[in-house]
């Protein structure tokens, strides 16, 4: 890591979440599909709650990525078939419910005939406050508290419990549902490369000086898979559970820089995921790789989104440093204004220019001497872009 992101680790000892983005080399993925090369772009910074995270990696030059389908597909985990649970075993993007056993679609999923398709997102605008608020709460709902099934043993990956997989793709869907994008699932073979890096990263050392994208075969718990999967990962310490993580990459708090974790979680085409977590390493006490680098999905692609999205809005989304990312042209070094639109008054904000190469370009601001109230309406106006301004309401609303 670079010395930021060692400083910003000594503050762990007191209990404060930190992250870094800083990733180089050939594991580094662009939405276009080339790999960073050596001296691909990072940045450092805090993450956000109770945790460290580590995004994935920034644009570099040279190399060619590879996304091939395992054998799993973008399908995601079928649970049930176990004593008590469903049988026969559910499909694929669908679970079992342990109060009916029977099988319903994950959320982002709908029915269609024994299948469960994925349901339309619908532009945010359109969405109302009870389908926003509804959502936002389903989202974060828990039904497996014990998500790590493992012999205890430092170095034994173990696995995750299905409802783990169910609760961490639900968070994931929710956000992406609120930004106008489909959901995505997961892949049983990136699941278990996800795991053995979640294994690693859970005894990371942060006075090693290295990245934890990079790890050198010497480190505790080193296996290839989970070193490889590292650098195609954004990874998490501290987050309590797999789906809190997904909190803690979206919020991406201290990453000024990039804001790395949230684009690659926002970009479009991106499925199937891995997800890995382990439990009770290191001086976190557990860490999540999230491998992001695959870019299957075939959902829709709107020519930009933003965090927090257009129309209703978590209020706790609209704390958050506000993004916009997208295809059109001009993103990265655009204007950004706003208006009170209830007071009829501007609104000062900071812009930052990010560093590029993480899924999709983007630009990020964040309020000066003010902050997003819920009830209220705010418009944010995008300029300098390729074709004309954008130009979206924001309407935070209080969903706890």
């Amino acid at each position: 890591m670079t010395t930021p992101a060692r400083s910003l680790a000594l503050s762990l000892v007191t209990g404060a979440l930190v992250a870094c983005n800083a990733v180089t080399g050939a594991s580094d993925l662009t939405l276009s599909g080339k790999a960073a090369g050596a001296g691909g772009a990072a940045g450092t910074g805090t993450g956000a709650g109770a945790g460290a995270t580590v995004g994935a990696g920034g644009q570099g030059s040279g190399g060619q990525a590879t996304t091939t389908t395992t054998s799993g597909g973008a399908g995601g985990q079928g649970s049930g078939g176990a004593p008590g649970g469903c049988s026969p075993a559910c499909g694929a993007n669908s679970h079992c419910e342990a109060a009916t056993t029977t099988c319903v679609c994950d959320f982002g999923y709908v029915a269609q005939g024994d299948a469960c398709a994925p349901a339309a997102p619908g532009d945010p605008a359109t969405h109302s406050e009870q389908e926003v608020c509804d959502a936002w709460k389903k989202g974060h709902v828990v039904t497996e508290p014990n998500p790590l099934s493992a012999s205890g043993a430092e170095c034994d990956p173990g696995s995750l419990r299905p409802g783990a997989f169910v609760d961490t793709l639900a968070r994931i869907n929710m956000f992406r549902w609120l930004s106008g994008l489909g959901p995505t699932g997961d892949d049983p073979a990136y699941d278990a490369d996800a795991q053995a890096c979640a294994n690693l990263e859970a005894f990371w050392d942060f006075g090693l000086g290295g990245s934890p994208h990079q790890p050198p075969p010497d480190v505790k718990c080193y296996t290839p898979a989970g070193g490889a999967t590292a650098g195609q990962s954004n990874i998490a310490w501290g987050s309590g559970s797999p789906a809190q993580a997904i909190d803690q990459f979206m919020e991406d708090g201290g990453n000024e820089t990039t804001m790395g974790h949230r684009r690659w979680i926002l970009n479009p085409p991106l499925g199937p995921v891995g997800i890995g977590y382990w439990e009770t390493g290191g001086q976190y006490g557990n860490a999540e790789c999230l491998r992001v680098f695959a870019s299957q999905g075939n959902g829709p692609s709107p020519a930009w989104a933003a965090m927090p999205n257009q129309g209703y809005v978590p209020a706790t989304i609209a704390q958050w440093t506000w993004t916009f990312h997208g295809s059109i042209g001009g993103i990265p070094n655009a204007s950004v204004t706003m208006l009170d639109v209830d007071a009829n008054a501007p609104l000062a904000v900071n812009v930052k220019t990010l560093g590029q190469g993480y899924a999709q370009d983007a630009i990020s601001w964040t309020p000066s001497g003010w902050s997003a109230q819920a009830g209220k309406t705010y418009r944010v106006t995008v300029s300098g872009l390729a074709g004309g301004d954008v130009v979206y309401d924001v309407k935070p609303v209080g969903c706890n």
